[in-house]
């Protein structure tokens, strides 16, 4: 269901089905865009939602621009430096809700922010991410997903890979601008208790009992 949360527990990311993207403004008249693939981490929901956790991390050099001289480019010093700095990684230290508005005569729709540490070219900085949960279904094979898609800004000059492009035009802007959107799509599972684990638990607790009252007796 698309307006769902998910339950309590340790949910893990799919790297096979969640991305990551980032647009950045070329010369001020179009984007240029890249994706990253196969990001990887833990999910700890809460019973009290908000205090829920994340730890996620990316491989850097799964960036692809559609474009092999630019993506030499953007994985090599002057951008993300991918030898040196393999991957970049997220551990979240809050989660809040959030009301957005839904335009006129319509309700808002709840959201939330989870704000975190985020380390990228060798550089630990505060970031916010703003966070639309997706639902969450039981899929063909029975394991409980979930879906949400965050969103962020980021300074590229707040991680030191801020100086190449950033040439002002006489028209105003620049050849590249400091800013960078990231959109993360993330799916996460959670497996369910197998049947026969959940009949051994209750058969360990049953003995259990019994060996306690034999021995009172």
């Amino acid at each position: 269901m698309s307006n769902q949360l998910p339950e309590a527990g340790t949910w893990t990311i799919d790297s096979a089905h969640s991305w990551a993207e980032f647009a950045v403004e070329h010369f001020t008249v179009a984007f240029a865009r890249g994706l990253m693939a196969g990001p990887s981490g833990t999910i700890t929901v809460a019973e009290n939602l908000e205090s829920s956790s994340v730890t996620a991390s990316i491989e850097v050099k799964t960036l692809n621009t559609a474009n092999a001289k630019r993506d030499e480019h953007v994985l090599g010093p002057d951008f993300l430096d991918a030898e040196k700095y393999p991957t970049i990684d997220f551990t979240s230290r809050a989660l809040r809700r959030t009301q957005k508005p839904a335009g006129l005569f319509k309700k808002k729709t709840e959201g939330f922010e989870l704000d975190g540490d985020l380390t990228l070219h060798g550089v630990t900085k505060p970031v916010t991410l703003a966070l639309t949960p997706r639902g969450v279904v039981t899929d063909t094979w029975g394991k409980t997903r979930f879906g949400l898609t965050a969103t962020a800004e980021l300074a590229r000059s707040a991680f030191d890979a801020g100086e190449f492009g950033h040439v002002k035009l006489e028209s105003g802007g620049f050849m590249l601008p400091d800013t960078v959107r990231v959109t993360l799509e993330i799916e996460a599972t959670r497996e369910e208790p197998a049947d026969d684990e959940a009949s051994g638990d209750e058969s360990a607790t049953a003995e259990a009992e019994a060996g306690e009252t034999e021995a009172g007796e």
